[in-house]
């Protein structure tokens, strides 16, 4: 005998003409009031969609958190049929706890990458760090580059393949002051980095090399990865990885993924779905499917 959970999927599928994907989970806020991030309504999409977020193993608890992404199902006159939160990068959470336990997703990067080529970047973005864990970029001790030379500091900046023109002057500053440099100080940077390279394309591409080999979590997130971000500004990232011909290589799609999760502003389609392509091969080959049925 199947779950509750999955005649009410029948039931509510066969008549959801639109899948609204909506910011914030289980909050208060109306869905009504809520920003759309992308909106499926053709048969094909539909269908795969009720394919990606049905599929899986329906635990027998739910996660306490309010999630990060709602699914709105609506019939043909705009109806609200039923909703599902995302939680993580790998559950749903079907009507709110309603069937008692997430739904621990067959394939969550299938899921997420859907919504991408749909509008919806910034979900990918929960992939990265199962891609660094991938990668075996895992923190060890120290956890931030230290200044000087030696393994731990000044060899870290070539392994890291931080731009060479950056490398004299960062040796000085750790890891960990990266994040904190000023205004000023980053703006110095940047224009070392553009006189060295005048091509944008090409400088956003070693940043992304630079920002896909930085540990988890601490130096990504908040040592060279909040300089390497801050000095992404203004370049543009999708389109430099998407003409590149690099799809294959691993550390430039995780730098794509850390920074989409912090880019400013909503991406449009037409970048979603760039990314969404540029990042599909890598992701498919160190993210495998879930034994889940």
């Amino acid at each position: 005998m199947g779950h509750p959970v999955e005649k009410w999927w029948d039931e509510v599928w066969a008549g959801t003409r639109l899948v609204e994907v909506l910011a914030g989970g289980e909050g208060p806020e109306p869905l009504e009031k809520r920003t759309v991030l992308a909106r499926i309504d053709s048969a094909e999409a539909l269908a795969e969609l009720r394919t990606l977020s049905t599929r899986g193993t329906v635990g027998d608890d739910c996660c306490r958190c309010l999630g990060s992404t709602t699914l709105a199902l609506r019939g043909a006159e705009g109806q609200l049929l039923g909703r599902a939160s995302l939680h993580g990068n790998d559950a749903l959470l079907w009507e709110g706890g309603r069937f008692c336990g997430n739904l621990d997703l067959a394939d969550p990067a299938g899921l997420l990458l859907l919504l991408a080529r749909h509008g919806s970047a910034r979900q990918l973005a929960l992939l990265s760090t199962r891609l660094a864990y991938a990668l075996e970029l895992r923190e060890g001790r120290p956890q931030f580059r230290q200044a000087g030379r030696g393994p731990h500091a000044a060899e870290l900046l070539e392994a890291r393949h931080v731009p060479r023109v950056l490398r004299t002057t960062l040796r000085e500053v750790p890891g960990r002051a990266c994040a904190d440099l000023g205004a000023a100080r980053v703006d110095e940077l940047s224009g070392l980095l553009a006189e060295a390279e005048p091509d944008g394309h090409r400088r956003a591409l070693g940043l992304l090399a630079w920002l896909g080999r930085l540990p988890e979590p601490m130096e990504a997130g908040w040592g060279e990865g909040v300089l390497v971000r801050a000095l992404l500004r203004g370049l543009d990232p999708v389109a430099a990885a998407a003409g590149s011909g690099r799809e294959g290589d691993p550390h430039l799609v995780l730098g794509l993924l850390r920074w989409a999760d912090s880019a400013e502003g909503t991406a449009t389609d037409m970048d979603a779905g760039a990314l969404a392509g540029f990042v599909a091969p890598v992701l498919r080959r160190f993210l495998p499917l879930s034994a889940a049925p």
